[in-house]
């Protein structure tokens, strides 16, 4: 060992300078001290050195192996310089990311309970989101009062919009709202204000300042919030330890998307009911769905630059739902909207409305669809007879099913529904043996039809129909014993 490398080991060890423990007998001079004080102490001849030590002595003796090697002596020097450039680079950083959020217009924002980002902006009055502009709220708002269930009037000012951005689906507790965007209307346009953390350590304050601005609102606007949004947001106060907000009155507009539009389209996902209902194309858009990896991404790399497709994303999603909420009060608005829809959507809309149980406005669908030409309606006619029939409006139904009837005769696949509602409409409603013998027959004859092509095609429903046609036979036996007596009565 090197002269050089024995002095090292003798400061680390402490020889001739570190205290003995209290614990440890002293050492008789005469028992022979160690000749040289740099020497490394026998097993039981003193104190191990500690790992640090150990360490240090690695070191210097891999300084001795490589001359390139540097290891300063003034260890506290050298540390307290490397804090200093750490701590100036961290900040420069920090410098750089904070340059970042504010070119996507996020500052960092206090609240009471912590700090994180925030960023504002601002739609105005005669702003276009798709074919409604932001102004119209003001009029078709308050007909959402009519989907309110305890009948709460509904101010457009009193609606706040909102749609979070996760780090997953479910609604455990490693689901995360990493940004929460939250809208509102007045009469100078339409706000976004977005919360977003950099960390989990932010989350308290992002929910606090949600906390705060709730009160001022009465009503909720969501699209799927019912069961996602707004559960996991109540989850996050829980596990935060914090006051959960009390349950506002909420409309989540996709129980009345799946409504109206869930025959219609292929999916009712609120990017295709924008496009198809709203008039709202997205460019480059970033697919919620995608919305988790990212930020996990920005996690690990801190370029807040892969965040930006979530955040525009998300405040898209804002400005569809107040355009949304738009579209439905003009659909509630009876008759402002019945002539620009198609037939199908007609008939959902009507339907929609007995669901909600507005009676006359219902009816009023279904009169104007029955005054679609049949190359339009006539798949619709079905049902609005049968929406009529709940209703024991029997005039209207029976006239709905001759037309479908009508329209299908000749057809080898014609549906047997029209003609089998009319033989027992006009045989145990209308009391009319003839009219009820005449449809039977038609029934016998369509179910024929189709019996010779289901038994060729081999499609399963050969059973089904033999089952019916026997139904028809004892029907048509029953009606024509009935006449002969002389008709029903």
């Amino acid at each position: 060992m090197s002269g050089r490398l024995r002095e090292r080991l003798g400061r680390l060890t402490g020889s001739g300078a570190r205290a003995k423990p209290a614990d440890l007998p002293e050492r008789d001079p005469g028992a022979g001290a160690p000749a040289d004080a740099g020497a490394m102490p026998e097993s039981g001849a003193g104190p191990l050195p500690g790992a640090g030590a150990f360490l240090e002595l690695e070191a210097a003796d891999s300084r001795v192996r490589d001359p390139e090697a540097v290891v300063s002596v003034e260890a506290g020097t050298s540390s307290g310089s490397s804090r200093v450039e750490g701590t100036a680079r961290k900040a420069d950083e920090a410098d750089v990311e904070a340059a970042a959020w504010a070119k996507l217009g996020f500052a960092l924002a206090p609240g009471p309970t912590g700090a994180c980002l925030v960023r504002e902006v601002r739609y105005g009055a005669a702003h276009r989101h798709g074919k409604y502009g932001v102004s119209e709220l003001s009029s078709a708002g308050a007909a959402l009062t009519r989907l309110d269930p305890a009948g709460r009037r509904v101010e457009p000012e009193k609606l706040l919009f909102l749609d979070t951005e996760t780090t997953g689906l479910g609604q455990g507790a490693g689901n995360v709202p990493f940004l929460i965007g939250i809208g509102w209307w007045t009469a100078e346009g339409f706000t976004v204000r977005q919360y977003l953390i950099r960390h989990p350590g932010e989350e308290a304050a992002m929910l606090g300042m949600l906390a705060e601005a709730l009160p001022a609102f009465t009503h909720l606007v969501t699209y799927n919030g019912r069961t996602f949004d707004w559960p996991l947001v109540k989850n996050r106060f829980i596990l935060q330890r914090m006051a959960v907000p009390k349950d506002p009155a909420h409309f989540d507009f996709l129980y009345p998307s799946r409504s109206l539009w869930r025959t219609t389209m292929p999916s009712v996902r609120l990017g295709a009911v924008e496009e198809a209902k709203l008039g709202v194309f997205r460019e480059d858009d970033v697919p919620g769905s995608m919305a988790p990896a990212l930020y996990f991404q920005y996690l690990a790399e801190r370029n807040v630059s892969v965040l930006e497709g979530v955040v525009r994303h998300n405040e898209t999603d804002i400005a569809t739902l107040l355009t949304l909420a738009i579209h439905f009060g003009r659909l509630l608005d009876v008759g402002a909207t019945l002539a620009e829809l198609p037939a199908a959507e007609l008939l959902r809309l009507a339907l929609w409305y007995e669901r909600l149980g507005f009676e006359d406005e219902a009816c009023g669908a279904m009169e104007a669809l029955a005054e679609r030409p049949a190359s339009e309606a006539y798949a619709c006619w079905g049902e609005a007879a049968q929406f009529y029939k709940r209703r024991k409006r029997w005039a209207e139904a029976v006239r709905l099913w001759r037309m479908l009837a009508e329209e299908t005769a000749g057809r080898r696949w014609a549906p047997l529904e029209p003609y089998v509602e009319l033989a027992m409409a006009y045989e145990h409603r209308l009391k009319d043996a003839a009219a009820a013998l005449y449809w039977t027959e038609a029934a016998l004859d369509a179910a024929q039809r189709r019996a010779a092509l289901a038994g060729r095609a081999g499609d399963g429903e050969e059973r089904k129909l033999r089952e019916q046609l026997s139904e028809l036979r004892k029907r048509k036996a029953r009606l024509s014993r009935k006449s002969g007596a002389g008709g029903l009565f």
